[in-house]
């Protein structure tokens, strides 16, 4: 009786650990299906630090709405595929991400060279959520910014169409409210006034690089060239990311 009753518990302890495998990809999918914004802890057993980045990411979670904590080990087999996912393989431990409500990568660092006022100001507005998603999946993005019935708004609308139609869905067009005060961070970031009297549009490349920045009437010849142009830095701006301008590309 003793025997059954030692191997019942073993089996329980097993399947429970099993479970337990497949809970971080299952929270980061529930997240992204709630666009809640996630601080992940990624840690693995014996890594030193790991309260004090708890709290950190805790912290953190506590001043911005709709967000979660979530912690990742990278030792875990089952977590392999995040791990390749966000190349967490030789990251300095512990790391904290900030993933948007849609799933984006915002930024990444070592715990100790952060804080939780980095950390909450790494969260991107919606607009900018939607660019980083954009440029992790590989595609150029055209961003046009204006207000609500200015003049040009529609030329410049069908000239990002066209362009993104040659393109052949390697290129997604976003548009971004002047009169939207959410948005002013990732306006200030691109370096748009929101004062601004005529459309201006920001082509950012499919490594992350701003290529072009057009104000009023736009060109499409000239927006493919841009959008298909290689520059210097990344952009819009995160975390210091292992992952560098974006994760792996799909």
């Amino acid at each position: 009786m003793l025997f059954i009753r030692l191997v019942g518990i073993c089996m329980l302890v097993a399947l429970t650990s099993t479970q337990l495998l497949a809970i971080t990809a299952e929270e980061l999918e529930k997240a992204a299906s709630k666009g809640k914004t996630v601080f992940m802890l990624v840690t693995e057993p014996n890594a030193g630090g790991i309260e004090q980045a708890r709290e950190m990411v805790n912290a953190s979670s506590k001043q911005v709405k709709k967000s979660t904590v979530i912690q990742l080990d990278r030792a875990d087999a089952a977590n392999s595929a995040l791990v390749v996912k966000y190349r967490l393989t030789g990251a300095p431990l512990p790391l904290i991400m900030v993933l948007a409500g849609n799933g984006a990568i915002a930024g990444g660092i070592p715990a100790a060279n952060t804080t939780v006022e980095q950390l909450v100001k790494w969260v991107p507005t919606a607009k900018k959520a939607e660019v980083l998603k954009a440029v992790q999946d590989g595609q150029s993005v055209l961003i046009t910014a204006a207000s609500k019935g200015m003049l040009k708004e529609t030329s410049v609308s069908s000239a990002c169409a066209a362009a993104c139609g040659q393109m052949q869905g390697k290129c997604t067009s976003i548009k971004i409210n002047l009169d939207d005060d959410d948005e002013l961070p990732f306006l200030n970031e691109l370096k748009i006034s929101p004062q601004s009297k005529e459309p201006v549009t920001v082509v950012i490349n499919a490594q992350g690089q701003v290529t072009g920045s057009f104000a009023g009437g736009v060109e499409v010849g000239n927006l493919v060239q841009a959008a298909t142009k290689k520059a210097g830095g990344c952009c819009p701006s995160g975390g210091a990311s292992s992952s560098s301008c974006g994760p792996t590309k799909k």
